[in-house]
């Protein structure tokens, strides 16, 4: 349940960012490896193994799911430490260039919506969740540098993926009214973005009065959905941009930023946050005891 948004900006290139949200209280670190002479940053969420994140190349990768119930349910069915999608992002970060990448996520069958992008590429994969059960579906485009990218947890060219309004299932019809409200204001967010860090920032606003309504979500209650991170990529930083909002961040300062690394983490403070919701913090106090 999340939101993705990547724009173009003259003498910067591409940037990605998005809104991660979960129903329970993420450990999140950071994973740098190298092998084949690329160097990978990846935000590694502890409990489920789900990374994402830039390599040396620039090249970056983020999803937003359209398995809508597996990815409610992650946690209570036991999948923690096991992601698949994980798996095949970091494969896919190996690569140095972006087409490469998206031909592992494509071979790997990875379902959801998913931006690969460099400084000067991106291309925006939907597709289905493969289950093995049946054809695994997929639309994969270039998107031109002067067109935006926004997308959240329904299919916008696979109508039937994500979620659906149905008749007989009130809960999933409200969770694409959230699905496509949240899509409005990313849409909005894009493209009024004059750098990367207005897609985070405009991403931290309070648009609507229903929190699960807004690109923003909050929750105290638990099980609910609320945002529980923010992640930026800009390619030709080769920086990872990381907000932690409402989970738990373990990192090493010195470990991480080495002086001859070939790709870097930022922290970003929750200053935006407090500012766009008048100083009053939607979140609950974060300490070890709401994992």
């Amino acid at each position: 349940m999340c939101v993705i948004v990547a724009k173009y900006f003259p003498n910067i290139g591409w940037a990605g960012a998005k809104n991660r949200d979960r129903n329970y209280t993420p450990v999140l670190d950071f994973i740098e490896s190298e092998e084949h002479d690329v160097e990978r940053m990846m935000m590694h969420d502890q409990i489920t193994g789900y990374k994402e994140g830039i390599n040396s190349h620039g090249v970056s990768i983020l999803n937003t799911s359209l398995d809508v119930y597996d990815d409610e349910t992650e946690v209570e069915a036991g999948t923690a430490k096991s992601s698949p999608d994980g798996r095949i992002i970091a494969e896919a970060l190996l690569q140095d260039n972006a087409v490469e990448a998206v031909k592992v996520i494509l071979k790997g069958k990875m379902g959801g919506c998913t931006i690969v992008f460099d400084r000067d590429n991106l291309f925006l994969i939907e597709a289905s969740d493969w289950d093995g059960t049946k054809p695994y579906k997929y639309i994969a485009k270039k998107i031109p540098q002067d067109q935006v990218v926004a997308r959240t947890n329904h299919g916008v060219w696979l109508k039937d993926a994500g979620y659906q309004r149905k008749e007989n299932n009130t809960s999933e019809t409200l969770s694409r009214i959230s699905s496509e409200s949240r899509l409005l204001q990313a849409q909005a967010v894009v493209q009024s973005a004059q750098d990367p860090e207005d897609l985070v920032d405009g991403m931290c606003q309070v648009y609507v009065n229903d929190p699960q309504l807004n690109i923003m979500r909050t929750s105290t209650e638990r099980k609910k959905m609320r945002t529980t991170s923010q992640q930026l990529c800009v390619p030709s930083e080769r920086t990872l941009y990381c907000r932690p909002v409402s989970s738990h961040l373990e990192f090493d300062f010195w470990g991480l930023n080495r002086p001859k690394t070939n790709v870097w983490v930022e922290i970003l403070s929750n200053r935006a946050l407090w500012q766009n919701t008048k100083g009053d913090p939607p979140f609950g106090h974060m300490n070890m005891k709401d994992i």
